[in-house]
């Protein structure tokens, strides 16, 4: 009967443990993630519009005359 309270005990402990390892690992992957995913928003958002009024690409450019 002894043990019982010391398995329960190491039990919570190691549950907060685990805790608290993902909860650093979600605040690396926020630090990491949470930039890139609002650069790109914010260029999707305020970037430049479209080329042409209707979003169609430009014309080629012609190509460059061959050397030979």
């Amino acid at each position: 009967m002894t043990l019982f309270p010391v398995r329960a005990r190491a039990a919570a402990v190691s549950a907060r443990r685990d805790q608290s390892i993902a909860l650093a690992l979600l605040l690396l992957l926020a630090l990491v993630f949470a930039p890139a995913i609002g650069l790109h928003v914010a260029v999707s958002a305020f970037g430049a519009g479209p080329a042409t009024p209707d979003g169609i690409a430009a014309a080629p450019s012609d190509s460059k005359p061959s050397r030979g």
